[in-house]
């Protein structure tokens, strides 16, 4: 699996450049994301843009690194997923756990604490 890890500001992004993730490939991005947590990323952006295609054990893959950062205090959102696995995520119910958004920078503002103030 093709995929970078970054920190950007206060949040760290997983960028998967793989266009089909599918079982095989999972447990890379398991390790490397909890490698990440382990060594204190805690607001984690899953950038999915290069995805063209995921199964259903990407899926609970997702979930799980969503209950990995949570567990650990964080949080986890999604970024710019293709058509396609955005449907696959939205049949599944993740966008309903999991925000999905469609600009880096919004994915990383949305984790900051709302004081009211800009």
């Amino acid at each position: 699996m093709d995929l970078s890890i970054e920190k950007v500001g206060d949040a760290t992004v997983i960028r998967i450049q793989t266009a089909r993730v599918i079982y095989p490939l999972l447990p890379t991005l398991v390790a490397k994301t909890k490698e990440a947590v382990d060594g204190g990323a805690r607001s984690l952006v899953l950038d999915l843009g290069a995805v063209s295609y995921i199964d259903s054990a990407t899926i609970g893959c997702v979930m799980d690194i969503y209950r990995l950062a949570k567990d650990q205090g964080g949080g986890l959102h999604i970024l710019a997923p293709q058509a396609r696995v955005e449907t696959m995520l939205s049949m599944a119910g993740v966008h309903k756990i999991v925000p999905i958004f469609r600009e880096e920078e919004e994915a990383i503002r949305a984790f900051a604490p709302s004081t009211g103030k800009q």
